[in-house]
């Protein structure tokens, strides 16, 4: 059986990630509804969850890596575990909007379903699941 989740998602664009994309509040909602249906099947205990998606620019995300993690590459998310309880989960996602942009292009797909791609991606790793290791990828 499914727990129905309550769902709080809050977006917030840096103007630097403005200059590439702006996030439409149809694709703030569909984002949204991403995150509730992979906690809803991924995370079955957790009835209350909280996500901060903020989008960013290359840069400003590879300056987060850096101080945050130590780590000196591009990416194209970061997710980030605020606080956790059996039932509640609080989150901040880092998205880069460039990444994001580049990946659409690659893969020749629209940049909001790679968004969309993104959101799922970010609260799959706060499930457990990994991309560190290529088998693991998949």
């Amino acid at each position: 059986m499914i727990v129905a989740v309550d769902c709080t998602f809050d977006l917030t664009q840096t103007g630097s990630a403005r200059k590439f994309f702006s996030i439409t509040k149809k694709l703030q909602k569909e984002m949204e509804r991403a995150a509730r249906l992979v906690v809803q099947q991924e995370l079955p205990k957790i009835e209350r969850f909280a996500l901060s998606a903020i989008a960013m620019s290359d840069d400003e995300l590879l300056e987060l890596n850096r101080s945050a993690l130590q780590h000196e590459d591009l990416t194209d998310i970061l997710t980030f575990e605020i606080e956790r309880t059996k039932t509640a989960l609080e989150v901040e996602i880092y998205l880069s909007i460039e990444r994001a942009k580049e990946n659409a292009n690659i893969y020749r797909q629209p940049i909001e379903r790679e968004l969309l791609h993104l959101v799922i991606h970010g609260v799959l790793h706060l499930a457990g699941y990994t991309d560190k290791m290529p088998s693991k990828r998949k």
